[in-house]
């Protein structure tokens, strides 16, 4: 139980970084088809920013497998179920469908890992298009390590870069109407702009109570670095008019804890 209480307090200075909190829970089970072949689901509960309110349900279902010790692949969809405050529903459904690769290296007590995972996150339900792509492609690239010295206690590290590859983009011009009030038209050049919209810290603790039965509490520090564009459908001259672009930047920590059934 110290080696517990220690890793657990190791997470709280995270928490001096942050300007917004969020909390994450999920139960998941984990089935062994046969060797190196894993079949795995996951139910997981997220609030909003601050705990103002439930941020989102996920549902999860993916299988692995380990053609050799040092590689993995995986693929799996993930159903996101956003809240809606103002509607006091859940509403507007999206579809995540990934694909990831990792490789780990051994050293001593200690294991490398590189992961990279491409997801593709479709959204339904009416938007902007000119403010949020419609299939969202993205790129997490992940570097971890992992303790393996300490009996069912596995204490870990990462630090994750979350690439965009399609965002909206797009540009505007001045123009003046005949009754010579100005206006800025927005074009949406296409869904083509590409930068690195996340980056993420994350510590953690594996601790193994059996064979079947996995806890895992965990703390994130995401800094978000997204670039929206503000645009208004403007009737009276039949466009859209553009309002603001500007990358949106702050911390955020969550602090979540997981639980794994294995069989």
């Amino acid at each position: 139980m110290k080696k517990i209480a220690f890793i657990l307090a190791m997470l709280l200075p995270t928490a001096a970084f942050a300007q917004t909190f969020a909390g994450r829970a999920s139960v998941g089970a984990d089935y062994k088809i046969v060797k190196g072949l894993h079949l795995s689901v996951e139910e997981e509960i997220r609030s909003e920013d601050n705990f103002s309110s439930l941020g989102s349900i996920r549902s999860t279902v993916g299988m692995s497998y380990k053609p050799v010790k040092f590689l993995k692949l995986g693929a799996g969809y993930t159903l996101i179920n956003p809240w809606k405050s103002s509607a006091n529903a859940f509403n507007n459904p999206r579809h995540r469908f990934f694909f990831d690769v990792s490789g780990n290296l051994r050293l001593g007590g200690f294991q490398f890992t590189l992961k990279e995972r491409l997801q593709l996150t479709h959204r339904s339900g009416s938007f902007n298009y000119t403010q949020t792509t419609p299939n969202a492609l993205a790129l997490k690239s992940r570097l971890g390590v992992k303790y393996k010295g300490w009996k069912k206690l596995d204490p870990y590290a990462y630090f994750e870069v979350r690439t965009a590859l399609n965002d909206p983009w797009g540009s505007y011009k001045t123009e003046v109407d005949d009754e010579g009030e100005t206006f800025y038209p927005f074009t949406l050049s296409g869904y083509n702009h590409l930068y690195n919209n996340r980056y993420r810290g994350s510590i953690g603790l594996e601790w193994k109570i059996s064979k079947r039965h996995e806890l895992k509490p965990y703390m994130l520090l995401d800094y978000i670095n997204e670039y929206e564009i503000d645009t208004k459908n403007d009737t009276d001259h039949n466009c859209y008019s553009f309002k603001s672009a500007a990358y949106n930047n702050f911390f955020r920590i969550s602090a979540g804890l997981s639980y794994v059934f294995k069989f």
